[in-house]
């Protein structure tokens, strides 16, 4: 037994510690030019996340193939032949996305050392920094349903923290609590659906992920959810509200509306959520469960529908924002929406590596967007910038090879995960292959504006630009290393770089049979890997050179508000409408229940028993005589009268 799986413990434990240490200096003083070294915090917090980055670099290395650490330091509910443990599991899914929850992690942690270095919460946002990581890390490596979910709650919890950090702000306020309360929904399904799988299982109910693997791999299990029995309705149901779940940690329709929104936090934290960490969690529980979702086709059409359907629409609102973070905030949603019609389609795979290759480049969008704001006083419209690819070099060329990847332009990253989402899309629907491409038209067009705006012609805002420089080294470096990552990690797909496996073989002993399952009654048709490679280029620069047309000699007014207005509002916003909507007939409902069903029938049948009551007491008491004799006369012929019927009954 290899001996470092007894301290899996400590991948949660370590970022949890770095917690503890910057609540201790946040209570000391330490956001205060009076309490200790800011450095302190800065240290304790990237070292904790950095221990953990370096652990799980040593598990993955020394895991074998078709191998699992697993720990289970107590068992959390006995009862009966049902038992949940406080367990951990590292298998090679595990390995894959604590590597680059834990390495992204920590170059943000770097990053925010710089970036943060004059705000005056500074080991407060350290603390939470550290909760967010070991949040993600529990909700990865727990061994089951109720340790995911512990995990599941973390993050949310977090995400509420950060996002509302800058709290004098009533609008982060606003944005955080959205956040928390948009995410509660689907933590509803998420419980509910675990319930309907509880029911399902039956006898043999459990929640450890192995346990549920084997039980839908029995093939003797496969009539208890036969079409038309009650098994089927209650395997849909449980997927589907599992699916639920996902859609609001990952920002899908209809719960998407509160990612967008999260940009009111420091940006490290937009970086944090939108590449390493909250929004993948919705995928990776796809593929946990992939052998329950295989065998629900219907639920598998409607991810891969919602998923398109929110590639498309938040492709086009990027389109209309002048804000270069929600820019990068709509682009996560769509990047979002490859991923999940990826799952639709039964290719747990190629969604799981885009959920990699997008960790890196949207990294690097963010953190240089954040280089940007920092170089232009704050300032975040893209039309109040321009030219500042001369003041910074090392920021304009990491976020080029970060636009370079999302394009999806030859061996960059996105160009082997998106162009294989989109070639596994056509084999299975060439309509969802033909809306894909679209969508990478579009993203195409939005990020090209996003680098023209901000770095290509003259600086619109001489104020903002004129003394614009380079970020300090802290912020510049975890920038640089992600740019070169988002042009060299889809060489792991194909087993390129020595000594490596290639991606899919990594993950084919969780992923396998499940898609292999799946690919037995859905034959898809198959084509040339190069002329879809061809195809999704030439998408990409007919995009970016539709962009360049209309924005790179286009006179850009550096006024305003840069919210979008007329349609560009309504299409943003349109499903925030919708949550309107919905929250106002909510209150009608309880409007009527407080005004009809309360006042009018609860309080009218009460009104009627106390009447009712009222007669019968008024009765009784008419059979009541003052006189002793009449009285006992008559509870001798009630006596009389029940030992007959007694009698009688025995008789």
């Amino acid at each position: 037994m290899n001996q470092l799986q007894n301290y899996l413990w400590l991948l949660p434990v370590l970022p949890l510690a770095g917690a503890l240490l910057n609540g201790i200096l946040a209570l000391a003083g330490a956001d205060t030019d009076e309490g200790p070294s800011r450095g302190l915090s800065g240290f304790f917090g990237t070292v904790a996340a950095g221990g953990a980055f370096v652990l799980t670099l040593l598990l993955a290395l020394s895991l074998h193939p078709n191998a699992v650490f697993a720990q289970a330091p107590w068992t959390w509910i006995d009862a009966g032949s049902f038992k949940v443990a406080f367990g951990f599991s590292f298998d090679s899914l595990t390995a894959m996305m604590l590597l680059f929850i834990t390495g992204i992690g920590t170059l943000i942690h770097f990053y925010s050392i710089g970036y943060m270095a004059e705000d005056r919460g500074f080991a407060r946002f350290f603390a939470y920094l550290n909760l967010f990581l070991a949040s993600m890390i529990v909700l990865v490596l727990g061994s089951n349903l109720l340790m995911t979910f512990i995990g599941w709650e973390g993050v949310g919890l977090c995400s509420y923290l950060l996002i509302g950090f800058w709290h004098k702000e009533e609008a982060n306020n606003n944005a955080a609590r959205k956040a928390f309360l948009v995410n509660r929904a689907g933590d509803l399904g998420f419980l509910l659906g675990t319930i309907a799988l509880m029911a399902l299982m039956g006898s043999q109910a459990s929640l450890e992920y192995s346990a549920i693997s084997a039980w839908f791999r029995d093939a003797s299990h496969a009539a208890l959810f036969a079409a038309g029995t009650t098994g089927a309705g209650l395997l849909l149901a449980s997927t589907l509200l599992i699916f639920l779940g996902c859609t609001g940690k990952s920002a899908q329709i209809p719960l998407l509306t509160w990612l967008p929104d999260a940009m009111a936090g420091p940006t490290p934290v937009s970086a944090l959520i939108h590449a390493a960490t909250m929004v993948t969690s919705g995928v990776y529980l796809l593929a946990r469960l992939s052998d329950m979702f295989v065998r629900s086709p219907l639920t598998l059409s409607v991810i891969a529908g919602v998923g398109i359907a929110t590639a498309l629409w938040a492709a086009v609102a990027g389109l209309f924002q002048n804000d270069i973070k929600k820019v990068l905030a709509y682009s996560t949603v769509s990047q979002l929406g490859y991923m999940f019609m990826a799952a639709g389609v039964g290719s747990f795979d190629a969604s799981l590596f885009h959920v990699f290759t997008h960790a890196f480049f949207k990294a690097t969008l963010f953190l240089g967007a954040g280089s940007v704001i920092h170089a232009v006083g704050g300032e975040q419209d893209m039309r109040k910038m321009g030219g500042l690819w001369k003041k910074l070099p090392l920021t304009f060329l990491a976020m080029a090879a970060g636009w370079y990847a999302i394009l999806g332009l030859p061996l960059g990253a996105g160009f082997w995960s998106k162009d294989l989402i989109l070639e596994r899309a056509y084999g299975s629907s060439p309509l969802l292959y033909g809306l894909g491409l679209l969508t990478a038209v579009i993203t195409a067009l939005y990020m090209t504006r996003l680098m023209i705006l901000t770095f290509f012609g003259k600086g619109r805002d001489e104020k903002l630009t004129a003394h614009a420089h380079e970020a300090p080294f802290t912020m510049t470096l975890p920038v640089v290393l992600l740019g070169l990552g988002a042009l060299g990690v889809g060489f792991f797909w194909a087993g390129m770089i020595p000594g490596l496996d290639s991606f899919h073989q990594m993950l084919s002993p969780v992923l396998s049979p499940a898609q292999s399952f799946w690919a037995r009654g859905n034959e898809a048709e198959e084509g040339s890997a190069l002329l879809f490679a061809a195809i999704g280029t030439l998408a990409a620069l007919v995009g970016a050179g539709i962009a360049w047309a209309i924005w790179s000699k286009a006179k850009i007014e550096a006024v305003g508000s840069s919210a979008p207005k007329g349609f560009g509002a309504f299409w943003t916003f349109f499903f925030d409408y919708i949550h309107g909507i919905f929250i106002a007939a909510t209150k009608a409902l309880a409007w009527i229940g407080d005004k009809i069903v309360q006042t009018v029938i609860f309080n009218g049948l009460l009104a009627l028993l106390i009447y009712a009551v009222g007669m019968v007491g008024d009765a009784v008491r008419s059979l009541q005589r003052s006189r002793l004799r009449v009285n006992l006369g008559l509870s001798l012929c009630g006596l009389v009268l029940l030992l007959a019927f007694f009698l009688l009954g025995a008789w």
